[in-house]
């Protein structure tokens, strides 16, 4: 090896080992597993696909969806067919045996990804901030094939959240509301808890520019309130009058989003349920209770700091 390529070998940071190369031929007696998991600057994932006893299942855990813990779905069997294409389109088993991390990058991601045959073999391949030949055209075909089934099981363990009803007692509100462009100027943010959970439990800022719920300007107000003056009950109401667990796992844009308000919802409650919703495209009910909750902290504004 010449000096250049020295200086620029230590300095490229990449170490590890690469696949097999052409020295590797696909494996033709088809897939029983495909594991793949990813993690780094977005929240991690992992998930695997089985052919078994007749069946397609796929199993999933996603960071974004801790609450769901392990989720199962039986998907459809030309899942697998897709992926046993997208192993040969892609020529994945040259990529058997690779293993290489950029130990330059501090952030960034990566990948794990094991296969496993019919015939007992398996193959398998890991990188961070480092892949194989041909890995981006691979991650925008898995992501093709993987997401319709992904939201597919999101969805279904949505709906069984959602059946299960509201069953605990609220103890703890985080509301925020952006205006963007079009939407108005105004900024609301609400932290609201028990106080035997947090002594500092009514934490409420604001930028008015309408002065429609709040006074003209800006205000940050941190305080202890006691929880039969906050009225949890009657946010609780609102969730039930308007539907709010609907809204679990919500999370959708609008069209025009620059000119949309942006808004975040969590109400959590004592048995571990936690209403969660964001976006810029409004879910139903949302202007309804928007209002509601808006002129509701007005009030408990008014009574825990007086203003004019």
């Amino acid at each position: 090896m010449g000096i250049l390529s020295m200086i620029l070998g230590g300095c490229s940071g990449v170490k590890g080992t690469g696949g097999k190369g052409s020295k590797a031929k696909p494996n033709e007696s088809g897939i029983a597993s495909f594991y793949y998991g990813y993690h780094g600057m977005r929240i991690g994932s992992d998930f695997t696909v089985t052919s078994k006893d007749g069946k397609t299942v796929f199993n999933f855990e996603d960071g974004e969806h801790q609450a769901y813990g392990e989720m199962e779905y039986e998907c459809e069997s030309a899942v697998m067919g897709d992926l046993e294409q997208l192993y040969k389109d892609c020529k994945v088993w040259e990529w058997d045996g690779f293993d290489k991390v950029n130990k330059n990058v501090l952030d960034g991601d990566g990948f794990s990804l094991t296969i496993k045959f019919n015939d007992g073999s398996e193959m398998s391949a890991h990188g961070s901030n480092a892949y194989p030949e041909g890995y981006g055209e691979f991650e925008t075909g898995l992501n093709e094939v993987m997401v319709p089934v992904k939201k597919a099981c999101l969805d279904k363990y949505r709906s069984e959240t959602i059946a299960k009803g509201i069953n605990g007692n609220l103890n703890g509100i985080y509301v925020y509301f952006l205006q963007k462009g079009t939407s108005g100027s105004d900024s609301y943010t609400f932290h609201i808890f028990d106080e035997n959970i947090r002594e500092n439990n009514l934490d409420i800022k604001y930028t008015s520019k309408s002065g429609e719920y709040f006074p003209v300007g800006e205000q940050h107000y941190m305080l202890t309130f006691p929880l039969k003056d906050i009225g949890l009950d009657e946010v609780k109401k609102m969730i039930d009058d308007y539907g709010i667990l609907n809204w679990y796992d919500y999370d959708e844009a609008a069209e025009d989003y620059n000119n949309a308000e942006w808004f975040q919802v969590s109400f959590s409650f004592d048995d571990g349920l936690n209403i969660s919703a964001c976006g810029t495209k409004h879910p139903e009910n949302y202007d309804e209770f928007r209002k509601a909750f808006l002129s509701w902290m007005k009030e408990k504004v008014n009574l825990a700091i007086p203003v004019s």
